[in-house]
């Protein structure tokens, strides 16, 4: 059962006149209700874990990437040179 089915039988039982529904008949909707409300719960927690699952691996991932790329720079290894120490080339 899907959003518009349950939607479409919900107006159907809101506009119908106001029988009484055979007991067995309304213990099967309610069943059928509680058993579509469990998937959708599954459904969402699964999509929920799924998209944290690839943000922390995107991270992790960036952070390797991250790292790796500052152990190899060698930018900041050896102090650069400042004039004022410098002595004996004209300025």
């Amino acid at each position: 059962m899907n959003n518009s089915d349950l939607t479409r039988m919900l107006k159907h039982a809101a506009t119908a006149t106001p029988t009484a529904l055979p007991a067995a008949l309304e213990e099967g909707i309610m069943a059928r209700v509680r058993m579509d409300d469990g998937r959708a719960r599954r459904s969402r927690s699964f999509v929920q874990w799924l998209l944290i699952l690839a943000a922390l691996s995107g991270i992790v991932t960036a952070s390797m990437i991250g790292w790796a790329l500052a152990t190899r720079d060698t930018t900041h290894s050896t102090p650069p040179t400042m004039e004022l120490f410098r002595s004996g080339e004209p300025q």
